[in-house]
């Protein structure tokens, strides 16, 4: 609710000095809406990244979740509350785990393939409330499998780099965040 209190007031201010019409008043508000949420989202990543000593661990998340998730599409929360708060979570979930002692050299590979085969699967997963034309759909498909695919690419050429896995499992671990999105969205159908 604050966020949308914060975005109509700004959208208003915008409104009274003439810099925006007031006929686009709803489309700026709820950009400003999705601005905040995505900010607030990206400061709270990094600053747990910070406090667990892992300081560009939310850059190569970020690096690897968004671009899939923008073409392939996911799960939405009802609210944006929500939305921060269970992608703080998983956030901080996948942090606590890609610091423990595991062979990642295996692991990587592995859930790289289970989100290469969920994208293969599932891509795109069309928004409630937004849905995609058929060349959009065509292409977020092309994009999100390319995407999958120099993904495994890079993971299994991971294996034989030694080390490359241990750093990067954050990066990978944001195609599979991205990935489960996907099944999580279709689930929920």
């Amino acid at each position: 609710m604050m966020i949308r209190t914060f975005a109509l007031n700004l959208t208003n201010r915008l409104v009274n000095k003439t810099i925006i019409k007031q006929s686009s008043h709803e489309v700026y508000t709820y950009g400003f809406e999705l601005i905040i949420s995505a900010f607030i989202s990206i400061f709270l990543m990094a600053i747990l990244s910070i406090s667990l000593r892992r300081p560009y661990d939310w850059l190569l998340f970020l690096s690897s979740f968004v671009p899939l998730r923008t073409t392939a599409g996911g799960y939405h929360a009802s609210t944006h509350l929500k939305c921060i708060v269970i992608g703080s979570l998983a956030f901080f979930g996948l942090l606590v785990v890609s610091r423990l002692p595991l062979d990642w050299t295996v692991i990587v590979p592995v859930i790289s393939v289970i989100s290469f085969l969920l994208i293969l699967l599932f891509s795109p997963v069309e928004a409630r409330n937004k849905s995609l034309k058929v060349e959009q759909r065509k292409r977020n498909r092309i994009v999100s499998i390319s995407f999958g695919s120099a993904n495994l690419l890079f993971a299994v050429s991971g294996i034989f780099i030694q080390g490359l896995s241990d750093v990067l499992s954050i990066y990978f671990a944001g195609v599979f965040a991205a990935a489960l999105s996907m099944l999580v969205a279709n689930a929920k159908k």
